[in-house]
C-alpha cells in the first residue's frame, strides 16, 4: 500500500520540527538525545534522502529505535510498507507502526489505522506477535524500566564527602571518591526524574490492546521494589 504523499509530507514536517517534537513528547520522561544521537539522526535522514535505503533502515531499526525514537520506529514500518531496502511486508510494517504510535501521537495513530484497514484478519493476527516481540524488546515500558534502574543505581552509588556551606564559600559541592565534583542538587534531580518515570509507568501500563497480564504483574513488582529502595535511601 502506498501512503498518500500529502500524509507523509505532513508527518515528516511535524516530526522533523524540533519544537513540535519536544512539545508533543514533553510528557514522556525518557532520555534526552545526546550529541551523538542528534548526529545519527541527521546522518540517517541524509542517507534516506539520498536513496541509500539499506543503510538508513539499519540505523533506524538498530540504532535509533531501541532508544525510543518514535520517528525512527515509524520509518522502519514505512520502509517495510514501501519495500525500501527490504522486501514489502505489511505484517511487519503494522507492528512497527503500532510501536511508533504507543504514545498516542495522532499522526502516527492515523498511519497505523490506515494500514490496518487494508489488511485481512489473518495478517493482523500475524502482526500481533511481531508487535508483542517489538514491544517487549524496545517499547516504552522496557525503555523506562531500564532508565529507572539506571537512576536507582546512580542513587545507590552515592558516596563521598559533603562540604557544608559553613566550611567553604560559594555553592555547596559533593566530592566523590572518583574525584568528580557534582552540583548539590544532582541526586535530588535524579530522584525527581526517577519518580516522574515511575509515575508515567503507573498511568501508562496498558499500552497495547493485546493482553499482557503477566508482564503487568512483573512491572508492578518492579515498581514496588524501586519505591521501597527509594524510601530507604532517604534522599529529599
Amino acid at each position: 500500500m502506498k501512503i498518500r504523499l500529502a500524509f507523509i509530507t505532513g508527518l515528516l514536517a511535524a516530526l522533523g520540527c524540533a519544537t513540535t517534537w519536544s512539545q508533543e513528547y514533553a510528557r514522556f520522561p525518557g532520555e534526552s538525545a545526546d550529541q551523538r544521537t542528534l548526529q545519527t539522526q541527521k546522518r540517517v535522514d541524509e542517507l534516506y534522502a539520498a536513496g541509500d535505503y539499506r543503510r538508513a533502515l539499519f540505523i533506524f531499526e538498530k540504532e535509533l529505535s531501541p532508544r525510543g525514537d518514535k520517528y525512527a520506529q515509524y520509518m522502519v514500518g514505512f520502509m517495510y510498507v514501501n519495500a525500501q531496502g527490504v522486501p514489502q511486508d505489511s505484517v511487519t510494517a503494522l507492528a512497527w507502526y503500532r510501536l511508533a504510535a504507543e504514545r498516542e501521537h495522532e499522526i502516527l495513530e492515523q498511519a497505523r489505522d490506515e494500514l490496518a484497514a487494508t489488511m485481512a484478519n489473518d495478517e493482523i493476527e500475524a502482526s500481533n506477535q511481531v508487535f508483542v516481540d517489538l514491544l517487549t524488546e524496545m517499547g516504552d515500558t522496557t525503555l523506562l524500566m531500564a532508565l529507572i534502574q539506571r537512576d536507582m543505581n546512580t542513587l545507590k552509588s552515592r558516596t563521598g564527602t559533603r562540604i557544608t556551606a559553613s566550611s567553604v564559600s560559594g555553592p555547596v559541592l559533593i566530592y566523590r571518591r572518583s574525584g568528580e565534583v557534582e552540583n548539590p542538587n544532582f541526586y535530588r534531580n535524579v530522584r525527581r526524574r526517577l519518580e516522574a518515570r515511575l509515575n508515567y509507568l503507573e498511568t501508562k501500563v496498558e499500552i497495547s490492546d493485546i493482553p499482557l497480564e503477566s508482564d503487568n504483574d512483573e512491572l508492578r513488582d518492579f515498581e514496588e521494589k524501586i519505591r521501597a529502595d527509594l524510601i530507604a535511601l532517604e534522599i529529599p
